[in-house]
């Protein structure tokens, strides 16, 4: 797997408090946490409360304190356990005779464990990029290849099971990556659709997808005010590369602690059977869920509460980005220039002039819908236009 870092989220320093035990005990001495089972200890990663991953590389380090005859460590990766029976993401397991690689409940790779030094330190990292991921232990690959659909075990918890072994955990880092390509410049060509407001246009140009009584789009002065709990979309479809610009205001509520939550940006957005109105007039609601099979793309602005950015991709929710920090959440009684772009095998998200995600697409959308899911609070949106993505000019 070819990819380039483009910027760490944590790491690689420890941080006692990022690590939650939920059985057995943890200590902090030498720069490192301690973890001892007795007879068993589960640990969770804690810096992410719905989950870290996307196109993440995350890599450990750690020893051995102690190691029974039959002791055991198991790594998981990206686990998201939604029934009792069926295990999602990437699991390391090492025993005394094995080390061994799952995908799921599948077994991907096994190579010996070798002699269990308790000097010894052992590094293991997964990267997940696109629909790929690979698995190394040390410099040695454990297992390459391709997710399956809906190539979403690249999201989810980390964390460490042990057994009859106590560990030292040393370095924890967590990276962002990209495809090593570089991302093409383009730059805008032909309008093909500017938003002239007001409730004629509302009611010509637009799909909306009302949730509950209240839900919708309410028409102002040079602007729509998309109601929490609707999906509104541009009835016209494009087709091939295209950017839509808009300028949102999150607009505050009482229902939700952080005020102001979940800008939702769509674009293209398909409904391959059929015509994407029809489609939704025959949902009950306007629930996200009701959207889950169909392709596009989508950031969820200051998402779950104003905690958490990210870009997905449908259908079924594949993360690509996550970001955490206050700089990338939304701000209260600001105004933001947002554009959503599809150009080619690359999807763009920018923020006031900065582009703040770009990812390769191995099978990109090229064809669909824009538009804003308001989600727990309303979005105020003005100056709306979808232009045509061409290469700069020489």
């Amino acid at each position: 797997m070819q990819y380039r870092v483009e910027e760490t989220q944590c790491g690689p320093d420890i941080v006692y408090n990022d690590w939650r035990i939920q059985t057995g005990r943890k200590e902090r001495a030498g720069g490192a946490v301690h973890f001892f089972a007795e007879p068993k200890a589960l640990v969770k990663w804690d810096t992410y409360p719905y989950g870290g991953g996307g196109d993440v590389e995350t890599v450990l380090a750690f020893g051995f304190d102690r190691f029974g005859p039959d002791g055991r460590l198991s790594i998981r990766f990206n686990d998201r356990r939604r029934t009792r029976d069926v295990i999602e993401g990437f699991r390391v397991i090492i025993d005394s005779r094995h080390v061994t690689v799952y995908c799921r409940d599948i077994q991907i790779g096994q190579r010996p464990t070798g002699e269990i030094d308790r000097h010894r330190v052992v590094r293991v990292r997964l990267a997940t990029l696109a629909e790929s991921y690979a698995l190394w232990l040390d410099d040695d690959v454990l297992a390459q290849g391709r997710m399956s659909a809906p190539f979403t075990d690249n999201e989810g918890d980390f964390l460490l099971e042990l057994e009859n072994a106590d560990m030292r955990l040393l370095t924890f880092t967590e990276r962002f990556i990209a495809a090593d390509l570089d991302v093409p410049t383009w730059q805008r060509g032909e309008l093909l659709y500017r938003e002239a407001f007001g409730a004629r246009s509302l009611a010509e140009n637009w799909i909306v997808n009302k949730g509950e009584p209240g839900s919708g789009v309410d028409v102002v002065d040079g602007a729509f005010v998309f109601r929490h709990m609707s999906n509104s979309f541009i009835a016209q479809r494009f087709e091939g590369s295209v950017v839509m610009d808009c300028t949102a205001t999150p607009v505050p509520t009482s229902e939700k602690s952080a005020g102001i939550t979940d800008a939702i940006f769509i674009w293209m957005l398909d409904c391959p059977d059929g015509e994407l109105a029809e489609f939704l007039a025959e949902q009950e609601g306007a629930s996200l869920g009701n959207l889950t099979d169909l392709p596009f793309y989508w950031v969820d602005f200051g998402g779950t509460n104003n905690v958490t950015t990210r870009l997905r991709k449908n259908p079924r929710r594949h993360m690509i980005r996550q970001f955490t920090d206050r700089a990338r959440l939304l701000e209260r009684d600001r105004s933001y220039r947002v554009s959503v772009v599809q150009n080619g095998h690359f999807v763009e998200f920018w923020v006031d002039g900065k582009r703040w995600m770009a990812a390769y697409d191995p099978d990109p959308h090229s064809a669909g819908h824009v538009g804003f899911r308001a989600y727990c609070a309303d979005l105020r949106v003005e100056s709306i236009e979808v232009w045509r993505v061409v290469p700069p000019r020489r």
